[in-house]
C-alpha cells in the first residue's frame, strides 16, 4: 500500500464579486515509503494549495469524491483533531519562508512539534539539539531566529520537521528564499538528514520551481490545468 494516496482532488477559491477559480481540478498521485517525488509548476499553478491538502492544512471541494490518506488514514473525512494527530505524527513540513517562532531560541523551535505528541511519546529535548548539531548549528543552540541567516532559518525547519520521526516530508519550496549558493546547501542538507539515520527513510513531496531540483528526486510530477502528470 503506498504511503500517500490522493484521488480526485479538486479546489476552488471564491471570492467576493468574482468568479470561482477552479486551482485543482481532479489531481491525483500515489506516493510509496521513502520515495522523493517532486511537483514541477509555474506559479499560481496550485502547487501549494496541493501540498496544503494533502498534510491536511486545507480541505478539498465538498462533494467532488476526493480521496487523501496517509498510511491509510483518511484525511479528507477526519475531524480537525484526527488531522492534527495524523500531522504530529506521520507529517513534517518545510515551509519556504520558515515560519520560526522569534521569541522562541533555535532548540525551542526545532522541539515544538514534540508538544504534539503524548507526553509518553514526546522524543526526548535532545533529539532536536541532535538534528540542529547535524545541521551544523552546534554553535547556535542559545540563538533566536533574527540572530541567524536565513539559510540557518531554514536548516532550523528542516530539524522541526524532522523532528518527531515522520514517515513523510511535505517540503514548499524550501529553497525559494535563499540565494543559489545557500539553496543549495540547504538542499543537500535536507536529503541527507531524511536519508541517513538507523530508521526508514521518509517519503518526500516537494514542490519546487526548478528542474535541477526536480532532477534530485526519483521521479517528477507536473501541476498543469489542476491535473499532475508525468513530467
Amino acid at each position: 500500500m503506498p504511503l500517500l494516496v490522493a484521488e480526485n482532488v479538486v479546489k476552488t477559491y471564491r471570492l467576493p464579486g468574482a468568479e470561482p477559480i477552479r486551482i485543482l481540478d481532479g489531481a491525483a498521485l500515489s506516493v510509496e515509503a521513502g520515495e522523493r517525488v517532486a511537483v514541477l509548476g509555474k506559479s499560481g499553478s496550485g502547487k501549494s494549495t496541493l501540498l496544503n491538502l494533502l498534510g491536511g492544512l486545507d480541505k478539498p471541494d465538498r462533494g467532488c469524491g476526493a480521496r487523501i490518506a496517509i498510511a491509510g488514514r483518511d484525511l479528507v473525512r477526519a475531524s480537525e483533531k484526527a488531522k492534527a494527530r495524523v500531522r504530529a505524527e506521520t507529517v513534517g513540513f518545510v515551509f519556504q519562508s520558515f515560519h520560526l517562532l522569534p521569541e522562541l531560541d533555535i532548540v525551542e523551535n526545532a522541539a515544538l512539534p514534540t508538544l504534539a505528541l503524548p507526553a509518553a511519546r514526546r522524543p526526548p529535548r535532545a533529539r532536536a539539539v541532535e538534528l540542529l548539531r547535524a545541521a551544523g548549528l552546534g554553535d547556535r543552540l542559545g540563538h533566536k531566529p533574527r540572530e541567524l541567516s536565513g539559510g540557518e532559518q531554514q536548516r532550523v525547519a528542516i530539524a522541526r520537521a524532522l523532528v518527531n520521526g515522520p514517515a513523510l516530508l511535505l517540503a514548499d519550496e524550501p529553497t525559494g528564499n535563499l540565494d543559489p549558493a545557500t539553496g543549495l546547501q540547504v538542499l543537500e542538507l535536507l536529503f541527507g538528514l531524511a536519508g541517513g539515520g538507523a530508521g526508514p527513510r521518509p517519503a518526500l513531496v516537494m514542490v519546487t520551481h526548478s528542474e535541477a531540483i526536480a532532477a534530485r528526486c526519483d521521479r517528477t510530477l507536473r501541476l498543469e490545468g489542476g491535473r499532475l502528470r508525468p513530467a
